[in-house]
C-alpha cells in the first residue's frame, strides 16, 4: 500500500506528523498477530503437557501463553497512543497437536522463541532506520523480554542434555517447572 494510502486511511495525526513511518505501524501490527500466535502456541502445547500428566510444566507453558498476551499489549498500546487503530488480524487455527515428547516441547519452544527474537530485532532496525526513537524504546522492551525467554529455554536444553531425558528425570523436571509456575 503507498504511503501517501495510508496516512490518508488511517486519519492517524502520528502519520501525518511523522511521528511513526507506515513501515513501522506494519511490523507492530504483525508483532501483535506474532504475539497472539505465541499465545496460542504455548497454550496448545499447555493442554499436550497436562494431557500427558506432565502438569507443573503444562503450567509453566500455560503461563507463559498468558505472557505473550501481555507482550501483545505493549504493541497495541503504543499503536492506541499514537491514534492508530491496532490491526487484528486472522490467526491460524491451532489443532490439538500431539508433539513427540515432553523435550521436545522444549526444543521446539527454544526454536520459537529464537524466531520471535528475529522479529524484535527486525523491528528495532526498523525504528533506527526511520529515526524512531521511541519506538526503538518499545523494541528494546521487547529484546529485553526476549533476552529472558531465550534463557529460560536454554536452561531447559541445559537440564536435558545434563540430566537425561528418562522418565525419573523428566519427572523432577516437571516438578521444577510447576514450582516455577506457582511463583
Amino acid at each position: 500500500m503507498a504511503l501517501e494510502k495510508i496516512i490518508n486511511n488511517s486519519g492517524s495525526n502520528a502519520l501525518k506528523n511523522n511521528l511513526i513511518h507506515p513501515e513501522c505501524v506494519e511490523l507492530l501490527n504483525f508483532r501483535v498477530t506474532e504475539e497472539d500466535k505465541s499465545a496460542r502456541l504455548y497454550h496448545n502445547m499447555y493442554m499436550f503437557l497436562n494431557n500427558k500428566g506432565y502438569t507443573g510444566a503444562g503450567e509453566l507453558w500455560h503461563k507463559y501463553g498468558h505472557e505473550e498476551e501481555v507482550h501483545s499489549d505493549w504493541a497495541r498500546n503504543y499503536l492506541l497512543d499514537l491514534g492508530i487503530q491496532p490491526e487484528l488480524r486472522d490467526l491460524p487455527a491451532i489443532m490439538p497437536k500431539e508433539y513427540k515428547s515432553f523435550p521436545e516441547v522444549i526444543r521446539l519452544s527454544y526454536d520459537h522463541e529464537v524466531e520471535i527474537t528475529n522479529q524484535c530485532k527486525e523491528l528495532a532496525a526498523c525504528a533506527m532506520k526511520h529515526a524512531d526513537h521511541m519506538l526503538y524504546q518499545l523494541a528494546l522492551k521487547f529484546l529485553a523480554e526476549q533476552i529472558e525467554e531465550v534463557g529460560k529455554m536454554q536452561t531447559w536444553l541445559d537440564k536435558l542434555e545434563a540430566f537425561g531425558e528418562e522418565s525419573s528425570a523428566l519427572r523432577f523436571l516437571d516438578n521444577e517447572m510447576g514450582e516455577l509456575a506457582k511463583g
